[in-house]
């Protein structure tokens, strides 16, 4: 295992989980959120949100559609697709589709 490998683990092993309580309180909160998105569909700061709530429940695939409709809304924001290729290659082993994203993520990095 290497370095980084153990940084990663290390992190992992002290990220919470998440109880009954706080996955009700999150699932309110997006309830909450999706009708205010409802009035304001292009709304990025209600989307990252949105986003960060599925975070703390792990929805992937919510997680993926919020952070594509951020790429969407926020062409320029490297986050979004820094996200999706973490997403892609840690959640889901696709190499392929995780160099994609992160080559659109380089691309806006280095053309500031």
């Amino acid at each position: 295992m290497g370095f980084l490998d153990k940084i990663k683990k290390s992190i992992e092993l002290k990220q919470r989980m998440p109880n009954d309580e706080s996955i009700k309180k999150v699932e309110n909160k997006i309830m909450e959120l999706k009708k205010t998105l409802e009035k304001n569909p292009n709304d990025s700061k209600i989307i990252s949100k949105l986003y960060m709530c599925y975070v703390e429940i792990s929805e992937t695939e919510k997680k993926i559609e919020c952070l594509k409709k951020l790429s969407q809304l926020l062409p320029n924001d490297f986050y979004s697709f820094q996200q999706l290729a973490d997403i892609y290659l840690n959640e889901f082993g696709d190499i392929k589709q995780a160099k994609i994203y992160q080559n659109q993520a380089n691309d806006i990095k280095n053309s500031f």
